[in-house]
Protein backbone atom coordinates (compact mmCIF):
# COMPACT_ATOMS: atom_id res chain seq x y z
CA UNK A 1 0.00 0.00 0.00
CA UNK A 2 1.32 3.58 -1.07
CA UNK A 3 0.01 6.49 0.38
CA UNK A 4 0.17 10.54 -0.36
CA UNK A 5 -1.24 12.89 1.96
CA UNK A 6 -4.59 11.70 1.99
CA UNK A 7 -4.56 9.60 -0.96
CA UNK A 8 -4.82 5.84 0.10
CA UNK A 9 -3.71 3.74 -3.02
CA UNK A 10 -4.53 0.21 -2.97
CA UNK A 11 -2.84 -2.88 -4.77
CA UNK A 12 -6.01 -5.42 -5.60
CA UNK A 13 -4.57 -9.32 -7.12
CA UNK A 14 -7.64 -10.90 -9.30
CA UNK A 15 -8.17 -13.24 -12.01
CA UNK A 16 -7.59 -10.40 -14.43
CA UNK A 17 -4.51 -9.09 -13.18
CA UNK A 18 -3.59 -6.64 -10.55
CA UNK A 19 -5.35 -3.07 -10.87
CA UNK A 20 -5.39 0.21 -7.91
CA UNK A 21 -7.64 1.44 -6.31
CA UNK A 22 -7.78 4.86 -4.66
CA UNK A 23 -9.36 6.21 -1.74
CA UNK A 24 -9.73 9.57 -0.52
CA UNK A 25 -11.16 10.76 3.46
CA UNK A 26 -13.67 13.24 2.85
CA UNK A 27 -15.23 14.52 5.92
CA UNK A 28 -18.59 13.91 6.68
CA UNK A 29 -21.96 13.53 4.89
CA UNK A 30 -23.70 17.46 5.30
CA UNK A 31 -27.13 15.24 6.22
CA UNK A 32 -26.10 12.41 8.16
CA UNK A 33 -23.42 13.30 9.20
CA UNK A 34 -21.20 9.99 8.67
CA UNK A 35 -17.71 10.00 8.03
CA UNK A 36 -17.53 9.61 3.52
CA UNK A 37 -15.19 8.38 1.82
CA UNK A 38 -14.29 9.16 -2.67
CA UNK A 39 -12.96 5.38 -4.00
CA UNK A 40 -12.48 4.10 -7.64
CA UNK A 41 -10.38 1.48 -8.92
CA UNK A 42 -9.75 0.02 -12.30
CA UNK A 43 -6.04 1.58 -12.64
CA UNK A 44 -3.04 -0.32 -14.23
CA UNK A 45 -0.78 1.68 -11.47
CA UNK A 46 -0.35 3.27 -8.29
CA UNK A 47 0.93 6.33 -10.20
CA UNK A 48 -2.25 6.62 -12.38
CA UNK A 49 -4.37 6.00 -9.50
CA UNK A 50 -2.78 8.75 -7.80
CA UNK A 51 -2.83 11.36 -10.36
CA UNK A 52 -6.38 10.69 -10.99
CA UNK A 53 -7.03 11.34 -6.58
CA UNK A 54 -4.88 14.25 -7.12
CA UNK A 55 -7.47 17.09 -8.89
CA UNK A 56 -10.14 15.61 -6.57
CA UNK A 57 -8.08 16.07 -3.86
CA UNK A 58 -7.10 19.87 -4.56
CA UNK A 59 -10.96 20.31 -4.79
CA UNK A 60 -11.58 18.53 -1.03
CA UNK A 61 -8.34 21.21 0.20
CA UNK A 62 -9.84 24.34 -1.15
CA UNK A 63 -12.96 23.61 0.21
CA UNK A 64 -15.49 22.61 -2.53
CA UNK A 65 -17.80 19.94 -2.15
CA UNK A 66 -16.54 16.50 -3.53
CA UNK A 67 -19.50 14.22 -1.70
CA UNK A 68 -23.29 14.34 -2.33
CA UNK A 69 -25.80 12.93 0.20
CA UNK A 70 -27.36 9.54 0.06
CA UNK A 71 -30.42 11.39 0.99
CA UNK A 72 -33.78 10.97 -1.50
CA UNK A 73 -35.66 14.17 -2.59
CA UNK A 74 -38.08 13.29 -0.65
CA UNK A 75 -36.11 13.23 2.66
CA UNK A 76 -34.51 16.48 1.67
CA UNK A 77 -37.74 18.53 0.20
CA UNK A 78 -39.11 17.74 3.59
CA UNK A 79 -36.46 19.25 6.03
CA UNK A 80 -35.95 22.30 3.37
CA UNK A 81 -39.86 23.01 3.95
CA UNK A 82 -40.05 22.90 7.60
CA UNK A 83 -37.62 25.28 7.72
CA UNK A 84 -38.43 27.57 4.45
CA UNK A 85 -41.91 27.85 5.07
CA UNK A 86 -41.14 29.86 8.24
CA UNK A 87 -40.87 32.91 6.35
CA UNK A 88 -43.90 32.83 3.71
CA UNK A 89 -47.57 33.11 4.08
CA UNK A 90 -49.86 30.59 4.53
CA UNK A 91 -51.48 30.80 0.96
CA UNK A 92 -47.96 30.11 -0.48
CA UNK A 93 -47.31 27.68 1.95
CA UNK A 94 -50.51 25.84 -0.22
CA UNK A 95 -48.75 26.63 -3.51
CA UNK A 96 -45.40 25.31 -2.27
CA UNK A 97 -46.90 22.12 -1.23
CA UNK A 98 -48.85 20.96 -4.26
CA UNK A 99 -45.90 21.87 -6.31
CA UNK A 100 -43.37 19.44 -4.15
CA UNK A 101 -46.37 16.86 -3.85
CA UNK A 102 -46.47 16.66 -7.66
CA UNK A 103 -42.77 16.23 -8.34
CA UNK A 104 -42.57 13.81 -5.25
CA UNK A 105 -44.52 11.84 -7.79
CA UNK A 106 -41.59 11.74 -10.16
CA UNK A 107 -38.63 11.86 -7.57
CA UNK A 108 -39.17 11.15 -3.81
CA UNK A 109 -37.44 7.81 -3.83
CA UNK A 110 -34.44 9.14 -6.17
CA UNK A 111 -31.27 9.94 -4.32
CA UNK A 112 -30.61 13.67 -5.14
CA UNK A 113 -27.61 13.60 -6.45
CA UNK A 114 -29.25 10.95 -9.28
CA UNK A 115 -31.62 13.39 -10.33
CA UNK A 116 -30.01 14.50 -14.19
CA UNK A 117 -30.92 17.54 -16.08
CA UNK A 118 -31.96 14.83 -18.56
CA UNK A 119 -34.48 13.24 -16.51
CA UNK A 120 -35.60 16.69 -15.05
CA UNK A 121 -36.42 17.66 -18.63
CA UNK A 122 -38.40 14.94 -19.13
CA UNK A 123 -40.39 15.62 -15.98
CA UNK A 124 -40.67 19.54 -17.25
CA UNK A 125 -42.19 18.21 -21.01
CA UNK A 126 -44.64 15.97 -19.29
CA UNK A 127 -45.56 18.19 -16.94
CA UNK A 128 -46.53 20.96 -19.64
CA UNK A 129 -48.55 18.90 -22.23
CA UNK A 130 -51.82 20.54 -20.47
CA UNK A 131 -50.67 23.61 -18.30
CA UNK A 132 -50.51 27.40 -18.88
CA UNK A 133 -47.09 29.13 -19.12
CA UNK A 134 -47.12 30.81 -15.98
CA UNK A 135 -47.86 27.55 -14.19
CA UNK A 136 -45.03 25.78 -15.76
CA UNK A 137 -42.80 28.56 -14.80
CA UNK A 138 -44.37 28.55 -11.12
CA UNK A 139 -43.63 25.10 -10.65
CA UNK A 140 -39.95 25.50 -12.29
CA UNK A 141 -38.87 28.10 -10.40
CA UNK A 142 -39.93 26.21 -6.77
CA UNK A 143 -38.41 23.41 -7.83
CA UNK A 144 -35.17 25.03 -8.74
CA UNK A 145 -34.41 27.16 -5.82
CA UNK A 146 -34.72 23.51 -3.82
CA UNK A 147 -31.93 22.40 -5.55
CA UNK A 148 -30.23 25.68 -5.52
CA UNK A 149 -30.44 25.47 -1.39
CA UNK A 150 -29.60 21.31 -1.63
CA UNK A 151 -26.13 23.15 -3.45
CA UNK A 152 -25.51 25.88 -0.99
CA UNK A 153 -25.58 23.36 1.55
CA UNK A 154 -23.13 20.63 -0.12
CA UNK A 155 -26.19 17.63 -0.43
CA UNK A 156 -24.92 18.02 -4.04
CA UNK A 157 -22.17 19.37 -6.65
CA UNK A 158 -24.36 21.23 -9.16
CA UNK A 159 -28.17 22.10 -10.26
CA UNK A 160 -29.57 19.51 -12.29
CA UNK A 161 -32.58 22.19 -12.90
CA UNK A 162 -30.25 24.58 -14.17
CA UNK A 163 -29.85 24.48 -17.75
CA UNK A 164 -33.53 23.06 -18.58
CA UNK A 165 -35.45 24.54 -21.50
CA UNK A 166 -39.16 25.43 -20.74
CA UNK A 167 -41.63 24.31 -23.50
CA UNK A 168 -43.02 26.73 -25.62
CA UNK A 169 -46.62 27.00 -24.84
CA UNK A 170 -48.29 29.94 -26.52
CA UNK A 171 -50.57 31.71 -24.24
CA UNK A 172 -54.28 31.92 -24.03
CA UNK A 173 -55.15 34.83 -25.20
CA UNK A 174 -58.34 36.75 -23.85
CA UNK A 175 -60.21 39.53 -25.30
CA UNK A 176 -59.50 42.58 -22.53
CA UNK A 177 -63.38 43.20 -22.62
CA UNK A 178 -63.75 39.91 -20.81
CA UNK A 179 -61.77 40.35 -18.29
CA UNK A 180 -64.48 42.56 -16.45
CA UNK A 181 -67.86 43.95 -16.30
CA UNK A 182 -69.51 46.94 -18.13
CA UNK A 183 -71.19 49.24 -16.01
CA UNK A 184 -74.56 48.08 -16.70
CA UNK A 185 -73.71 44.53 -16.30
CA UNK A 186 -72.91 45.50 -12.93
CA UNK A 187 -75.87 47.00 -12.26
CA UNK A 188 -77.68 43.98 -13.72
CA UNK A 189 -75.60 41.52 -11.48
CA UNK A 190 -76.04 43.44 -8.50
CA UNK A 191 -79.87 43.28 -8.76
CA UNK A 192 -79.74 39.83 -9.45
CA UNK A 193 -77.19 38.63 -6.51
CA UNK A 194 -79.88 41.38 -3.97
CA UNK A 195 -82.34 39.45 -4.83
CA UNK A 196 -80.14 36.20 -4.21
CA UNK A 197 -80.04 37.52 -0.87
CA UNK A 198 -83.68 38.41 0.14
CA UNK A 199 -83.25 35.28 2.22
CA UNK A 200 -82.56 38.00 4.64
CA UNK A 201 -85.33 36.83 6.77
CA UNK A 202 -85.45 33.58 5.22
CA UNK A 203 -82.13 32.06 5.23
CA UNK A 204 -78.78 32.07 7.02
CA UNK A 205 -76.74 30.40 3.86
CA UNK A 206 -77.05 33.26 1.25
CA UNK A 207 -77.75 36.51 3.20
CA UNK A 208 -73.92 37.85 3.04
CA UNK A 209 -74.12 37.47 -0.56
CA UNK A 210 -74.86 40.60 -1.59
CA UNK A 211 -73.54 42.80 0.76
CA UNK A 212 -70.67 40.80 -0.08
CA UNK A 213 -70.21 41.49 -3.85
CA UNK A 214 -71.17 44.84 -3.20
CA UNK A 215 -68.26 45.40 -1.44
CA UNK A 216 -65.78 43.81 -3.68
CA UNK A 217 -67.45 45.62 -6.90
CA UNK A 218 -67.52 49.15 -4.65
CA UNK A 219 -63.86 49.01 -3.11
CA UNK A 220 -62.27 46.99 -5.87
CA UNK A 221 -60.73 44.83 -2.41
CA UNK A 222 -59.65 41.28 -3.10
CA UNK A 223 -62.07 38.78 -1.65
CA UNK A 224 -59.69 37.25 0.91
CA UNK A 225 -59.45 41.21 1.75
CA UNK A 226 -63.26 41.00 1.87
CA UNK A 227 -63.55 38.12 4.51
CA UNK A 228 -61.03 39.02 6.76
CA UNK A 229 -62.70 42.12 7.22
CA UNK A 230 -63.98 43.01 11.04
CA UNK A 231 -66.22 45.46 11.42
CA UNK A 232 -63.71 47.95 13.60
CA UNK A 233 -61.95 47.60 9.79
CA UNK A 234 -65.24 49.92 8.78
CA UNK A 235 -65.23 53.43 9.72
CA UNK A 236 -69.09 54.61 9.05
CA UNK A 237 -68.74 58.20 10.51
CA UNK A 238 -65.64 59.02 8.30
CA UNK A 239 -66.94 56.58 5.47
CA UNK A 240 -63.56 54.67 5.21
CA UNK A 241 -62.39 51.14 5.25
CA UNK A 242 -59.02 49.44 6.42
CA UNK A 243 -57.73 46.50 4.81
CA UNK A 244 -55.04 45.04 7.23
CA UNK A 245 -55.33 41.28 6.63
CA UNK A 246 -56.10 39.07 4.65
CA UNK A 247 -58.70 35.39 5.26
CA UNK A 248 -56.63 32.25 4.47
CA UNK A 249 -58.45 29.06 3.88
CA UNK A 250 -58.28 25.62 2.74
CA UNK A 251 -61.92 24.59 4.15
CA UNK A 252 -63.99 25.14 7.13
CA UNK A 253 -61.80 23.05 9.10
CA UNK A 254 -58.51 24.95 8.02
CA UNK A 255 -59.26 28.74 8.12
CA UNK A 256 -57.25 31.75 9.56
CA UNK A 257 -57.15 35.30 9.95
CA UNK A 258 -53.73 36.31 8.88
CA UNK A 259 -51.85 39.77 10.67
CA UNK A 260 -51.06 40.97 7.38
CA UNK A 261 -52.45 40.92 3.65
CA UNK A 262 -50.80 39.60 0.77
CA UNK A 263 -47.84 42.50 0.68
CA UNK A 264 -46.74 45.28 2.02
CA UNK A 265 -48.92 47.89 -0.33
CA UNK A 266 -51.63 46.19 0.55
CA UNK A 267 -52.09 47.40 3.94
CA UNK A 268 -54.27 50.57 3.11
CA UNK A 269 -57.10 52.65 3.98
CA UNK A 270 -60.24 52.77 0.95
CA UNK A 271 -63.16 55.88 1.32
CA UNK A 272 -65.98 54.99 0.21
CA UNK A 273 -69.10 56.28 -0.85
CA UNK A 274 -73.10 56.33 0.95
CA UNK A 275 -74.14 53.55 -0.96
CA UNK A 276 -71.68 50.82 0.29
CA UNK A 277 -71.87 52.87 3.78
CA UNK A 278 -75.58 52.36 3.82
CA UNK A 279 -75.12 48.28 2.36
CA UNK A 280 -73.14 47.41 4.93
CA UNK A 281 -75.16 49.09 7.61
CA UNK A 282 -78.58 47.15 6.87
CA UNK A 283 -76.36 43.85 6.25
CA UNK A 284 -74.95 45.04 10.17
CA UNK A 285 -78.36 44.78 11.18
CA UNK A 286 -79.16 41.62 9.60
CA UNK A 287 -76.44 39.91 11.28
CA UNK A 288 -77.45 40.88 14.40
CA UNK A 289 -80.86 39.76 14.03
CA UNK A 290 -79.37 36.69 12.75
CA UNK A 291 -77.44 36.11 16.15
CA UNK A 292 -80.29 36.12 18.53
CA UNK A 293 -82.40 34.28 15.92
CA UNK A 294 -80.02 31.59 16.27
CA UNK A 295 -79.15 32.42 19.96
CA UNK A 296 -75.07 32.70 18.46
CA UNK A 297 -74.03 35.95 20.32
CA UNK A 298 -71.17 33.60 22.14
CA UNK A 299 -71.18 30.76 19.46
CA UNK A 300 -69.05 32.46 17.21
CA UNK A 301 -64.93 33.45 16.63
CA UNK A 302 -63.60 35.98 18.65
CA UNK A 303 -63.26 38.02 16.04
CA UNK A 304 -66.45 40.16 14.79
CA UNK A 305 -66.18 39.07 11.09
CA UNK A 306 -68.40 41.53 8.65
CA UNK A 307 -68.92 38.68 6.46
CA UNK A 308 -70.30 35.86 8.37
CA UNK A 309 -73.04 32.79 8.32
CA UNK A 310 -74.97 31.24 10.64
CA UNK A 311 -74.15 26.91 10.08
CA UNK A 312 -76.89 24.63 11.26
CA UNK A 313 -75.26 21.41 11.67
CA UNK A 314 -72.47 22.76 14.21
CA UNK A 315 -74.70 25.11 15.33
CA UNK A 316 -72.23 27.93 15.25
CA UNK A 317 -71.33 31.31 13.30
CA UNK A 318 -68.70 31.42 10.81
CA UNK A 319 -66.58 33.59 8.85
CA UNK A 320 -67.18 33.49 5.05
CA UNK A 321 -64.30 32.18 3.40
CA UNK A 322 -63.03 32.61 -0.15
CA UNK A 323 -64.36 29.01 -1.29
CA UNK A 324 -67.79 30.28 -0.25
CA UNK A 325 -68.46 32.92 -2.09
CA UNK A 326 -66.39 30.95 -5.43
CA UNK A 327 -69.02 27.90 -4.89
CA UNK A 328 -71.71 30.63 -4.91
CA UNK A 329 -70.56 31.68 -8.46
CA UNK A 330 -70.22 28.87 -9.81
CA UNK A 331 -74.00 27.92 -9.08
CA UNK A 332 -74.53 31.41 -10.55
CA UNK A 333 -72.52 30.60 -13.53
CA UNK A 334 -74.43 27.22 -13.86
CA UNK A 335 -77.67 29.61 -14.59
CA UNK A 336 -75.94 30.55 -17.71
CA UNK A 337 -77.66 34.03 -16.98
CA UNK A 338 -74.68 35.92 -17.55
CA UNK A 339 -72.65 35.97 -20.78
CA UNK A 340 -69.14 36.51 -18.42
CA UNK A 341 -67.51 33.75 -16.08
CA UNK A 342 -68.18 34.83 -12.36
CA UNK A 343 -65.43 35.16 -10.21
CA UNK A 344 -64.36 37.32 -7.25
CA UNK A 345 -61.35 38.66 -9.17
CA UNK A 346 -64.41 39.95 -12.04
CA UNK A 347 -65.00 43.11 -9.66
CA UNK A 348 -61.43 43.97 -9.05
CA UNK A 349 -61.34 44.19 -12.29
CA UNK A 350 -64.63 45.93 -13.00
CA UNK A 351 -63.53 48.35 -9.98
CA UNK A 352 -60.34 49.33 -12.34
CA UNK A 353 -62.37 49.63 -15.59
CA UNK A 354 -65.19 51.73 -13.97
CA UNK A 355 -62.62 54.25 -12.08
CA UNK A 356 -60.65 54.00 -15.46
CA UNK A 357 -64.11 55.23 -17.34
CA UNK A 358 -64.36 58.25 -15.48
CA UNK A 359 -60.83 59.69 -15.77
CA UNK A 360 -59.28 58.44 -12.29
CA UNK A 361 -54.85 58.56 -13.31
CA UNK A 362 -53.92 55.12 -13.20
CA UNK A 363 -51.56 55.71 -10.18
CA UNK A 364 -54.81 56.48 -7.70
CA UNK A 365 -56.19 53.32 -9.01
CA UNK A 366 -53.12 51.24 -8.15
CA UNK A 367 -52.79 52.28 -4.53
CA UNK A 368 -56.90 52.02 -3.96
CA UNK A 369 -56.39 48.50 -4.98
CA UNK A 370 -53.25 47.77 -3.18
CA UNK A 371 -50.53 47.09 -5.77
CA UNK A 372 -48.11 48.99 -7.20
CA UNK A 373 -47.89 47.25 -10.40
CA UNK A 374 -49.87 44.99 -11.65
CA UNK A 375 -50.25 43.81 -15.91
CA UNK A 376 -54.06 42.93 -15.50
CA UNK A 377 -54.88 46.57 -13.92
CA UNK A 378 -52.61 48.20 -16.93
CA UNK A 379 -53.87 46.46 -19.56
CA UNK A 380 -57.57 46.92 -18.13
CA UNK A 381 -56.73 50.58 -17.88
CA UNK A 382 -55.36 51.15 -21.28
CA UNK A 383 -58.03 49.45 -23.13
CA UNK A 384 -60.14 51.93 -20.99
CA UNK A 385 -58.20 55.02 -21.40
CA UNK A 386 -57.65 54.34 -25.39
CA UNK A 387 -61.15 53.85 -26.34
CA UNK A 388 -61.95 57.21 -24.14
CA UNK A 389 -59.29 58.88 -26.37
CA UNK A 390 -61.43 57.63 -29.39
CA UNK A 391 -64.56 59.20 -28.01
CA UNK A 392 -62.63 62.90 -27.27
CA UNK A 393 -61.39 62.71 -30.84
CA UNK A 394 -64.89 62.22 -32.09
CA UNK A 395 -66.52 64.88 -29.66
CA UNK A 396 -64.16 67.28 -31.05
CA UNK A 397 -64.36 66.64 -34.66
CA UNK A 398 -68.74 66.65 -33.90
CA UNK A 399 -68.09 70.38 -32.01
CA UNK A 400 -66.01 71.71 -34.74
CA UNK A 401 -67.83 70.88 -37.73
CA UNK A 402 -71.26 72.53 -36.34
Amino acid sequence: MATQGKILVYKREAKKGVTYTYRIEAGRDPITGKRKQVTKSGFKSAKEARAAAQPILNKLLLGENIIQSDITFGEFVEEWFDSYKLNIKLPTQVRYRYTIGTFNKFFRYKKMKDITLYQYQQFIDEYAKDKQYLTVTNMHQIIRKIFSYAVKYNVIRSNPTISVVLPSIPPKRKEVSQLYLTKEELRDFLDYVKNYSEYYKKSYKTAYVYPMCATLAYTGMRVGEACALIWQDIDFDNKTISINSSMYAESYNNYKRQSTPKNESSIRKIIVGDTLISILKKWKKVQLETRIKYGTQNKRDKEDYVFSKYCKPKDYELPVIPNAISAVFRVIDNHKIFKKHLHAHLFRHTHVSLLAEVGVPLEVIQERLGHSDDETTRKIYLHITDKTKKDAAQIFEQYIQK
